[in-house]
């Protein structure tokens, strides 16, 4: 018996918590394409999502071989996607993540080897769908264009996704839009001192803790936005203005 596959599906990276759990919540509750997220590890929130009818595929980036698998298995589940939202994320600092460590690799293929690769290999999945539309939207660091002693590796690897959505929006013109979303505070950890969270918002010119909505609105507003390609959408609450 054959399988149905999906059709015009979102897939988001790093969907099993925070800004990525957010999207595939938003994409259920108000749209009606279907979405199938990837996640590293197994967690009660990805129970939860895909109660709510998403598909969720583990796999983790950082281990070599990983991506063939996955982009397997998504072509086995779905016949065209609408959108691919490189939301997956690595935070690591320069001590943590020293060159030539696993730690520092790790970064530079979550940020930048899983992109070019998930761009090259699903582009036909994109070129498939039956929307008018079709949308590459990476998620990078309002950061990388600030200077930072401590975090070097990381913006480094975040200023690279930036070029890769400017190279793949060129590649891919006029067929794929691809674009970057590339937010400064979006919402506080658990645990935050209120000296720290009291700092981060005096930072802007709007100062607040927007949360995961303002990446949202981001998003729809690139996928619904039929000329524009190769931009970087700051969501930075005006900090560039300080």
């Amino acid at each position: 018996m054959a399988v149905t596959q999906i059709e015009n599906a979102i897939l988001i990276t790093g969907g099993g918590q925070r800004i990525g759990a957010y999207l595939v919540r938003q994409f259920l509750q108000k749209t009606d394409f279907p979405v199938v997220f990837t996640s590293r590890t197994h967690r009660a929130e990805v129970d939860e999502l895909v109660s709510l009818g998403a598909v969720a595929i583990q796999c983790d980036f950082t281990e070599n071989n990983a991506l063939p698998g996955l982009v397997e298995k998504l072509k086995q589940q779905i016949s065209s996607l609408r959108a691919v939202i490189h939301n997956a994320s690595l935070w690591l600092s320069d001590e943590q993540a020293p060159a030539l460590s696993a730690e520092y690799s790790a970064l530079f293929k979550v940020h930048v080897e899983t992109p070019i690769y998930l761009n090259t290999e699903l582009a036909q999945l994109l070129l498939a769908s039956s929307n008018a539309l079709k949308d590459i939207i990476s998620i990078s660091d309002y950061s990388v264009s600030r200077a930072s002693d401590s975090n070097i590796a990381y913006l480094a690897s975040k200023s690279a996704l930036q070029n890769v959505a400017q190279g793949f929006a060129k590649k891919y013109a006029p067929d794929i839009k691809v674009n970057d979303i590339a937010p400064a505070l979006i919402q506080f950890n658990v645990g935050d001192s209120n000296d720290y969270m009291q700092k981060r918002l005096a930072q802007s010119a709007l100062p607040i803790e927007p949360g995961a909505e303002v990446v949202w609105q981001a998003v729809n507003y690139l996928m619904n936005s039929s000329y524009t390609t190769g931009a970087t959408l700051q969501l930075d609450g005006g900090r560039h203005l300080l």
